[in-house]
């Protein structure tokens, strides 16, 4: 069995939420606008090791992210799974 990295699970996570936000139908067009940009800062800022993240700047754009599509069980799932990985974000 193959051991993944936190980092290596944080990025497919994100990637995921991504296709999803790309795919979905039910998301209005303006909500990806917004919310596409903020998941690639989020990614940026979380890809970065822990002792150089800006943490307040992470939990702000989750917390964005998180109200704009918590709306959407299969997202709001992986969102919510994110926690699990940067515990600062609880």
């Amino acid at each position: 069995m193959v051991e993944r990295t936190d980092e290596y699970i944080i990025g497919r996570l994100i990637e995921r939420i991504r296709l999803l936000i790309a795919t979905s139908d039910e998301i209005p067009v303006d909500t990806k606008l917004q919310a596409q940009p903020m998941l690639k800062e989020f990614q940026a800022e979380v890809s970065v090791a822990l002792a150089d993240q800006d943490q307040e700047r992470a939990r702000s754009q989750y917390a964005f992210l998180y109200r704009e599509l918590e709306e959407y069980p299969d997202i709001e799932a992986l969102l919510h799974a994110l926690k699990n990985f940067l515990p600062y974000l609880r």
